[in-house]
């Protein structure tokens, strides 16, 4: 249990009588922004928040507008928090492009809107998420047709293209083609979803398997062959080498395998990068993300961030990295928050490793940790392969350290609860991989350790609270 190391700084330049001011100012609308927003209000009743947003929605969850594409859910479904959140908690938000920060300035304590306008604050969190990344691959910057894939005005503009450009093909008496540049997550679940909305779908990847950073090989082309009858064919190590552009759209693209194919539009799905371009310019120091301390501060003063712009120490392999996950950017906001209050309770973030959970029309894909090991001598692999099965678990000093569960979901949770707790597999018993774990298996010590992960820390385990030394 700790409380903030940082005290506020005093501001060198004081906000001149007509510039906007809050206590503390959230840089983005999203899971870490809204989660800290509402941690702060939990310990800090009565100080003003304010969250800023380019997008005009209420919170919603990013995961989601895939399926709102699918027709499983409605755009009024999607929200992350109930109508009513801000109000309850009493937050003022400022949505809209009006209200993009363009520019940070540290030393005077504010911000800069895209109007020119500024806001003063007391502490701030950068938690504006990813911006997509586009390959300079020639015609895929401009046309019409071509979308990212990260907002739920993106999913709008490929959904409704999708419809026209499929209903414009069916007049033309021939099939409507789709193009995926990207075989990641987020390119897999736009091809799923508007697979119901195009005919044919092609998917391109660089990579030799598709989802190359949550599968290997195997898993890649078990998955790859179940996407299949769904109308989505996958090309690993194949992808674009021109995008053929006539009237500002997208009509075809030729390969790198030399083959030349027509299409109707296209989805940029290659990445996403941490969006710190303004917080950098200022002076944050960077590495593969914003680099904070374990209270979340960036190195500028009462400046902190969570969720996608952070980079991440993986505590399983020590690689320093951002972690764009939903799960994570809800850790990160709710500690961020806590700091930023300087809650009793606050805690510090140590580090995390990756947690996927995602399905794609009947198939159920579970990962954790470390799934494509460099030190392939010092690991014990087991691998279980059916032609729409797959397992692997890594094992590294007698630990789980990862694992692959496709359409195998049984004990996912069980299993990130062992690698996040470092349980020896020989406390465990010799089939805890293969059959049901049950809960007595566990020592005592990591039961209590389970059933009590978000316990307060200032609290002993028989519910009294610890003196202060």
């Amino acid at each position: 249990m700790t409380t903030s190391k940082h005290a506020t700084h005093e501001t060198k330049e004081r906000p001149s009588d007509s510039m906007k001011t809050t206590d503390y100012l959230i840089v983005g609308n999203s899971a870490s922004g809204v989660t800290a927003a509402e941690t702060i209000r939990e310990t800090d009743k009565e100080s003003t928040i304010t969250i800023v947003s380019r997008e005009p929605y209420h919170v919603y969850g990013r995961p989601l507008i895939s399926y709102m594409i699918e027709g499983k859910t409605s755009e009024q479904n999607i929200g992350f928090k109930p109508d009513g959140f801000y109000e309850k908690n009493r937050i003022e938000t400022l949505f809209g492009k009006d209200f993009e920060v363009t520019r940070l300035k540290p030393q005077e304590h504010c911000v800069v809107f895209a109007t020119g306008e500024q806001m003063a604050y007391r502490k701030c969190l950068i938690a504006t998420g990813s911006n997509p990344f586009t390959p300079p691959i020639k015609g895929l910057i401009g046309p019409e047709n071509v979308f990212p894939f990260i907002t739920l005005d993106d999913a709008k503009g490929a959904w409704r293209e999708a419809e026209r450009v499929t209903k414009a093909a069916h007049e033309e008496g021939r099939r409507s083609r789709l193009v995926v540049v990207g075989a990641g997550l987020i390119g897999l679940k736009a091809a799923e979803a508007l697979s119901y909305h195009v005919d044919d779908v092609l998917v391109l990847e660089l990579a030799p398997r598709i989802l190359p950073a949550v599968l290997d090989d195997k898993g890649g082309k078990i998955l790859q062959g179940l996407l299949e009858p769904h109308g989505i064919v996958c090309m690993p190590t194949v992808s674009a080498e021109e995008f053929h552009v006539k009237d500002n759209r997208v009509v075809g693209a030729q390969l790198t395998n030399g083959e030349e194919i027509t299409c109707d539009m296209v989805i940029a799905a290659v990445g996403v990068r941490p969006n710190t371009a303004f917080v950098v310019e200022a002076g944050a120091a960077e590495g593969r993300g914003l680099v904070c301390d374990e209270c979340l501060q960036t190195s500028l003063p009462d400046v902190f961030a969570a969720g996608d712009v952070v980079q991440v120490t993986d505590v399983l392999d020590g690689s320093q990295k951002p972690l764009a996950l939903w799960p994570n950017a809800l850790v990160q906001g709710r500690i961020a928050g806590a700091q930023m209050a300087q809650a009793a309770n606050a805690e510090e973030f140590k580090g995390s490793f990756a947690v996927n959970a995602v399905d794609f029309f009947e198939v159920s894909l579970l990962t954790a940790g470390i799934i494509n090991p460099v030190e392939v001598e010092r690991c014990d692999i087991r691998e279980t392969a059916t032609e729409n099965q797959y397992t692997k678990f890594v094992i590294v000093d007698g630990c789980l350290k990862g694992y692959i569960l496709l359409n195998r979901p049984e004990n996912a949770g069980i299993y990130t609860a062992v690698i996040d707790a470092g349980i020896p597999l020989s406390e465990l018993g010799e089939n805890f991989l293969t059959d049901p774990p049950q809960n007595l298996e566990f020592t005592s010590e990591a039961r209590w350790e389970r059933l009590h992960k978000c316990y307060p820390s200032n609290f002993d385990r028989l519910g009294r609270k610890e003196q202060s030394a």
